[in-house]
């Protein structure tokens, strides 16, 4: 009986603990909102980080951006931002558990001038990154 009780002891507590450990993705959803909190908003050139999401249920890291200056304009060179944030994906080591997961990652970009236009919006998926 005391060792059937001390098993079942073992047992609660294993599944306790496994219950605590947090998935991916809601570490995800954690450390985004910390960076937001903590580091945002962050002016880099030509644009500022407003903010950064991740977003469980679609598994997509959001992240929402203004450009300023003379980036804050309609006819930049949007495809060239794009490949650009494809190869940052694909070299950027902090993103590896990210990629070997397949996660989404989705870029806005509104105009500073203008916040409620968006001047670029970009989703990109593991087919665009592996």
């Amino acid at each position: 009986m005391l060792k059937m009780k001390k098993t079942f002891i073992f047992a609660a507590l294993t599944l306790s603990l496994m219950s605590c450990q947090e998935s991916l993705e809601e570490q995800a959803a954690r450390q985004a909102k910390k960076f937001t909190e903590e580091k945002c908003p962050m002016q880099m050139e030509m644009q500022i980080m407003d903010s950064m999401v991740f977003d469980v249920p679609t598994r997509t890291l959001q992240k929402f951006y203004r450009l300023t200056g003379e980036a804050d304009r309609e006819d930049l060179e949007f495809e060239r931002l794009r490949q650009a944030l494809i190869d940052e994906l694909r070299n950027e080591p902090s993103y590896r558990v990210y990629r070997e997961r397949g996660f989404n990652f989705e870029y806005v970009y509104r105009s500073e001038s203008d916040p409620e236009k968006v001047l670029f919006e970009a989703l990109l998926s593991k087919e665009d990154y592996q």
